[in-house]
């Protein structure tokens, strides 16, 4: 479809974490300048860290008069190792699991759940994938592996029986626990992400426990296990945007399929008009290095050229040693971006068939698309028709703007104002220049399109 704005039409949410906390004012200014969204992984922060990332953010939001959409990241649903001193594993080496919270590092100690699942022959994965195990023998009391890879377990990593899902309810009572830690925030929430949800039955029940605990945020679906995707349509409808999580369905599908999978997901959001992300080591080597690999130069690009919504980088930016820089390569590959969407999806009714002519509209004037919208709606339908400019969109609502932040070529601004009316003649004051064609979200009855354009 051919190269698009000169800003990013794919939005960047960044992960903050320890390396930005680290960061000065001015350097923290600097990285969320590179930003759309943030990230704030709760199964890695304590409460008051995440009370003082979000201060950070809304602080830098008033500075400099930009909307930054922030999600939080539920742990979810997983089996994990106990505590446990770091236990390296060489390829060839017999490995054993046990039942239990602790141990002294002779072998590594998992939830019970593990021992109704295994059986010989399955292969267990860690460390997203690369360390390989597989069982020899299993009981209830302690199952045997032969090390096909080598690496150094730690407490608290997810272990993964490939293949195979174990049968945990999402949300946790530790999410909702978590949840209630930071309830104080919840205004300050735009998207909660849960992790392993099976149908739309899991979904349901963190929206219930999110308006229980006086949450208005938007609810992400991580796709990340078999269930997950044999249930993609269902999370579709039911989730408010879905993400990509590479590192676990790496682990369920093996790296080889993965591809595959992502293009799946991928294509299912944009037939489906559902915003939708990729994340996990796109940038991975900017962990420890400060350029990437031309590979992942590759992979954000192609991601990206699909038309996703967004990507989400993770230890890059959280733990990484050169979290600006990874945040800089990121805007400077997607600024390179030439975009090949598929396929727009086929319009749902008059308010779709608007959105879509207005998106056709401004590509065959050449011109920007305007949109002063008081709850999102219309700028989130324009946007599922995918143009290739930025989109314009003033809103009275700090918390609309804020979620719009993350979506497709959606550009925010919070400008209050009484009427659609007076907020889009503020929006063209702003904004307008020669061509653009500007309106407002549709109420019945007689609408308006203004067009500004310049003769040939």
């Amino acid at each position: 479809m051919g190269k698009a704005s000169a800003k990013p039409l794919t939005k960047r949410v960044l992960t903050l974490g320890p390396a930005t906390d680290a960061l000065s004012i001015g350097e923290v200014f600097r990285f969320l300048d590179l930003a759309d969204g943030v990230r704030i992984n709760l199964a890695h922060a304590t409460p008051g860290e995440v009370e003082a990332r979000v201060r950070t953010v809304r602080t830098y939001e008033a500075e400099r008069g930009r909307p930054l959409a922030l999600v939080v990241d539920l742990r979810g649903p997983s089996v994990r190792v106990g505590k446990t001193p770091p236990i390296s594993v060489e390829r060839g080496q017999e490995v054993v699991f046990k039942p239990g919270r602790e141990s002294d590092g002779s072998f590594i100690p998992v939830p019970e759940l593990f021992f109704a699942v295994v059986e010989p022959g399955d292969v267990v994965l860690m460390l997203d994938g690369k360390l390989r195990m597989r069982v020899v023998s299993a009981g209830p009391g302690a199952a045997r592996a032969l090390a096909e890879s080598s690496g150094v377990v730690e407490s608290g990593k997810a272990v993964v029986i490939e293949g195979k899902d174990f049968d945990l309810p999402s949300p946790t009572d530790d999410d909702i626990e978590t949840l209630r830690g930071i309830a104080h925030l919840a205004r300050e929430v735009d998207y909660v992400s849960v992790s392993l949800a099976r149908g739309c039955g899991d979904v349901e029940k963190a929206r219930a426990i999110l308006r229980e605990l006086g949450f208005e945020s938007q609810v992400a679906v991580k796709i990340e296990t078999r269930r997950a995707v044999e249930a993609l349509e269902e999370l579709a409808q039911c989730g408010d945007y879905l993400v990509v999580a590479r590192g676990d369905l790496g682990l369920h599908y093996g790296l080889e399929s993965l591809p595959v999978v992502q293009r799946r997901v991928v294509y299912t959001a944009l037939r489906l008009g559902k915003p939708v992300a990729v994340a996990t080591q796109l940038l991975d080597s900017l962990q420890s290095y400060p350029t990437p690999t031309r590979a992942e130069v590759n992979d954000v690009f192609t991601t990206a050229s699909m038309g996703v919504d967004s990507v989400w980088l993770t230890n890059e930016t959280a733990s990484g040693r050169y979290p600006i820089e990874a945040a800089s390569w990121l805007t400077k590959i997607l600024n390179a971006v030439e975009y090949h969407v598929p396929q727009r999806p086929l319009p749902n009714g008059v308010r779709d068939r608007f959105a879509k002519a207005l998106v056709e509209l401004a590509e065959d004037l050449g011109a920007d698309i305007l949109i002063y919208s008081m709850s999102g709606a219309l700028a989130r339908r324009v946007a599922k028709f995918r143009p290739l400019q930025l989109v314009y969109v003033g809103t009275p609502s700090m918390k609309t703007a804020r979620a719009l932040s993350v979506v497709w070529a959606l550009e925010p601004h919070h400008i209050p104002a009484p009427s659609y009316e007076e907020g889009l003649a503020k929006l063209i004051a702003m904004r307008g220049k020669a061509p653009y064609v500007a309106t407002y979200g549709i109420r019945g009855g007689e609408h308006v399109i203004k067009l500004f354009i310049e003769e040939d």
